[in-house]
């Protein structure tokens, strides 16, 4: 009789320790999934303000092109002009 209720005793205090564990797995799992769900949150709004900065990278490099584009334009009005005034600066001295 004894035996079993050593034995019993035994049974009792492992189920108690599972019982703990049980508990702190839970804890843990919990914690785990809280912290998932953060940092899912986080993703979206991090994936959105991504998606933002490429639309504005997008447009800006097409301000960008447009304005090599007026620089171009500038520096062969610019040399022209260039070309027209040395023709003038000859022409006065030849009068």
């Amino acid at each position: 009789m004894k035996v079993i209720e050593n034995r019993a005793l035994k049974d009792e205090e492992k189920m108690e320790i599972q019982e703990i564990q049980l508990k702190e797995a839970k804890h843990i799992a919990e914690e785990a999934d809280r912290k998932y769900e953060e940092v899912a949150r986080k993703l979206v709004i991090v994936e959105a303000e991504l998606e933002r900065t490429e639309e504005r990278a997008e447009l800006n490099e097409g301000k960008c092109a447009e304005l090599e584009e007026e620089l171009k334009t500038v520096t062969n009005n610019l040399k022209s002009l260039e070309a027209q005034a040395e023709k003038v600066g000859v022409l006065l001295l030849l009068s």
